[in-house]
């Protein structure tokens, strides 16, 4: 199958939207936009998401000790483009961060969730890398979160806002 029409067949499965921040050896922020991010297991705390074989950010993340992942808010989407567009060199230029220490990974602000990790095991599949991170601290904000649905960003239903019981 073409790549192209495999990449259409599955843009029909709606996705959350993230992005993940680590540092890099000078200790500057790196981050991307993620769609592919998907629990693994609650004991231990352990989530899952790739990255492609041939970008940028490959070797930062691939020595990264610990990384954040902010689940963007449905009004997120400018940032969301921002942090997926390669051209983009400066990706944090005056952007509001959230960070415990200068050695912690940067969270971004207004997310409805964070979710910070250490690394737990890597693996090259195919053309990208899988990281499985240890979710070792996690902050709720609430809120609607942003989708991923067809190749375009769209804001989460309105039912998704309502408290689960």
């Amino acid at each position: 199958m073409p790549p192209r029409a495999l990449r259409r067949l599955l843009g029909h499965f709606p996705t959350g939207v993230a992005i993940v921040c680590a540092r890099d050896a000078q200790g500057k922020p790196v981050g991307l936009t993620i769609n592919s991010f998907v629990p693994v297991s609650l004991q231990p705390p352990l989530v899952l998401w790739n990255l492609a074989l041939h970008a940028q950010s490959l070797s930062t993340f691939q020595r990264a000790t610990r990384f954040a992942i902010s689940v963007l808010a449905a009004d997120q989407d400018a940032l969301a483009r921002r942090f997926a567009d390669p051209q983009v060199r400066d990706r944090f230029d005056g952007l509001p961060l959230l960070e415990d220490d200068e050695d912690a990974p940067p969270r971004i602000a207004g997310a409805v969730a964070h979710l910070t990790c250490t690394r737990h095991a890597q693996w090259p599949v195919g053309d990208h890398l899988l990281l499985a991170g240890r979710i070792i601290d996690v902050h709720e904000n609430g809120g609607a979160p942003l989708l991923f649905h067809r190749g375009r960003f769209q804001p989460g239903p309105q039912e998704l806002l309502q408290e689960v019981r």
